[in-house]
């Protein structure tokens, strides 16, 4: 009936709000966790990593670091459930693994694009077997 037809379709389930004051281009659920990560840019144009964690109905700001380009795209797919390591694109083209215990420098980092890496995907890790492997574009 009608009562099961709505249950199948999406919702939206808000569990907290914040306002900010940065740009946000990017958050990714951190795999089996309550925590989620913001990639965006502050009004000074520099970049900014945040994990949030989701505690009893509020969001709480776990850490963050400021970077030096904005930061437009992340996925862990390329990451093992066990390192949780972020991939991140940038406005000047670096693609960069990041530790989120350790945020002051990358995991590994190196010139993917001429100018901004717009969107990326990873694999091998947390989506099936084979290599860890990153798409960008």
């Amino acid at each position: 009936g009608a009562g099961a037809d709505l249950l199948n379709k999406p919702q939206i389930i808000e569990h907290a709000h914040k306002s900010v004051t940065q740009t946000i281009y990017e958050t990714r659920w951190v795999p089996s966790s309550a925590r989620f990560v913001v990639l965006g840019s502050p009004p000074r144009g520099t970049g900014l990593i945040q994990v949030w964690a989701l505690t009893k109905g509020d969001l709480e700001l776990v850490t963050e670091s400021e970077k030096k380009s904005p930061l437009k795209c992340g996925t862990f797919g390329a990451s093992s459930l066990v390192d949780r390591h972020l991939a991140t694109g940038d406005f000047e083209g670096t693609l960069a693994f990041w530790d989120l215990e350790a945020l002051d420098a990358p995991v590994f980092s190196a010139k993917a694009h001429v100018g901004l890496v717009n969107c990326m995907d990873g694999v091998g890790g947390l989506k099936g077997a084979g290599a860890p492997e990153v798409v960008t574009g």
